[in-house]
């Protein structure tokens, strides 16, 4: 299916799943039985090329930019005003913001936009004007099947004195108070738990304050500050599943107090709410890990080791953080999941955040991503057989490992559960890529990866991702787009499959 714009990136450490069979501790005892399993789903970035319409304004995943004749290119911050909409225009200038494609099979729909204040809109790509009244731009949006068509609507006047505001694109006839689409919740139903990651855009590692956070008014939901914290709870309560929320790394007492009091307002009560500090924050290729390394170093943690004065120095951040939730959720403590998340292959990373201090009274469970992982450099599409052949060994290496990191949380009281999963086979091949992501066989990859999960450790495992389209970066969505046929899609099928057949 084609897509619009770039790629998205997804990187994951490859360190952690080359590391030999002999660095693995000895497997712990299978539990008698194991918990049911809450099979989540981590969701992919909001941005229009990842092909999932979650709002049902088809404006509010993208951003406005700036154009005069000869390509886009970001629209300048002092054009904008505090909610994000273009205060105004300089001669030969014009600002086009990308509309999100519907979910498949994309055929001609209409399209009503909405706004307040005064000024001219006309549209492009597979996007055209049918008409326009006061306030209103019809339009039609007209698929072409054609490599990497989008669709957008293009500012080519406002009124500095009453600007083009709170615009707002949707299919005809869908109601204004309908804030999510319903193919997208319709997508999320069976997933017990979902991650907001990305729509947090929390491997940015950009600073947090409380006072500039995105709201649901904003004029986008992918800025810096990533999307809105009520949208976000909204969505909780909107699919019935439990949120799992990431702190910026940063935060301060002020932006951790107005988030969790704000969850704790708005959210379910029957439901529970995950929160964890960071993103791996163990992981050499974000920011924060670095940030930490270097604080810790300074602050004379570790011993002079830079891995454990990283390791420490998200110790102490992260209890920081929790003090707070956990005070929030004095009256409801049970609704709490404080989550310590650590790298899969390594389990004395966990120990050293653990045993720093007393962290464990903290934090209610251990987390890792228990990847699906093969090198496939070398391999190309002829070579599948040989890589489905592996993938036997690759599980049963990702499951010693999580045992590994089961015993490390029972020796602290905690339950062990996946903040990611999956497959992780990368390779810049594209047509290796699509071969291996699509054959019938990965769904049963999948199957046997969900049910050795269910048999062995049992609680929450969270799957990377929901949709996205297959890069050099990585494939991780369970679908490439939207409303992709069930035949296409062999992760999402057996993960239907299993949530269909689970106890």
């Amino acid at each position: 299916m084609a897509v619009f714009g770039p790629q998205a990136v997804r990187r994951h450490s490859l360190v952690e799943q080359a590391r030999s069979a002999q660095d693995v501790a000895r497997p712990s005892i299978v539990p008698a039985a194991a918990p049911p399993t809450a099979l989540g789903i981590n969701l992919f970035g909001l941005q229009t090329f990842n092909r999932q319409q979650v709002f049902s304004n088809m404006i509010l995943q993208s951003e406005w930019f700036s154009s005069r004749g000869d390509g886009w290119t970001p629209m300048p911050s002092q054009q904008l005003d505090a909610a994000g909409w273009v205060r105004s225009l300089e001669p030969g200038q014009t600002a086009p913001r990308p509309l999100v494609l519907p979910a498949a099979p994309f055929r001609m729909m209409a399209v009503r936009c909405t706004f307040a204040g005064r000024g001219g809109l006309e549209a492009g790509g597979v996007a055209r004007v049918l008409g326009a009244s006061a306030g209103a731009v019809d339009l039609e949006l007209r698929p072409t099947g054609a490599e990497g068509e989008g669709a957008w609507v293009e500012l080519i006047s406002t009124d500095p004195a009453d600007p083009l505001r709170e615009l707002d694109c949707r299919k005809a006839g869908a109601p204004r108070s309908q804030r999510f689409d319903p193919e997208f919740l319709a997508f999320l139903s069976g997933f017990k738990v979902v991650r907001f990651l990305d729509w947090q855009r929390t491997n940015d590692n950009a600073p947090a304050s409380w006072a500039t956070r995105s709201l649901p008014g904003s004029g986008s939901q992918v800025g810096v500050a990533g999307a809105s914290v009520e949208d976000m709870v909204a969505l909780a309560n909107a699919a019935g599943a439990d949120p799992w929320f990431l702190m910026p790394y940063d935060a301060d007492a002020d932006y951790l107090r107005g988030f969790a009091a704000l969850v704790h307002a708005r959210l379910d009560p029957g439901r529970k709410v995950y929160v964890e500090l960071g993103n791996e924050v163990w992981n050499d290729i974000f920011d924060a890990s670095g940030q930490a390394e270097r604080e810790g170093l300074a602050l004379g943690l570790g011993g002079g080791d830079p891995m454990r004065a990283r390791m420490e120095r998200y110790s102490q951040r992260m209890v920081a953080a929790m003090r707070i939730w956990t005070a929030i959720y004095a009256d409801r403590p049970q609704a709490l999941i404080r989550v310590c998340a650590s790298q899969h292959a390594n389990p004395e990373l966990a120990r050293m955040v653990l045993n720093y201090g007393h962290a464990d009274r903290w934090v209610d469970a251990l987390a890792t991503a228990p990847y699906l992982w093969l090198e496939l450099d070398g391999y190309r599409k002829r070579d599948l057989d040989r890589i489905f052949t592996q993938m036997p060994g690759s599980m049963e290496r990702t499951l010693a490992m999580a045992e590994a990191n089961r015993a490390v949380a029972a020796r602290h009281g905690l339950r062990y559960i996946a903040y990611e999963g999956g497959q992780h086979l990368v390779t810049t091949d594209l047509d290796l890529a699509r071969a291996v992501q699509r054959d019938p066989r990965m769904g049963e990859v999948y199957l046997r990866y969900l049910e050795g999960w269910r048999r062995r450790f049992g609680g929450t495992l969270v799957l990377y991702a929901a949709t996205a389209p297959i890069g050099e970066y990585g494939s991780w969505g369970l679908r490439e787009y939207a409303g992709q046929p069930a035949a296409e899609t062999p992760k999402l099928s057996a993960v239907r499959r299993f949530q269909a057949e689970a106890p």
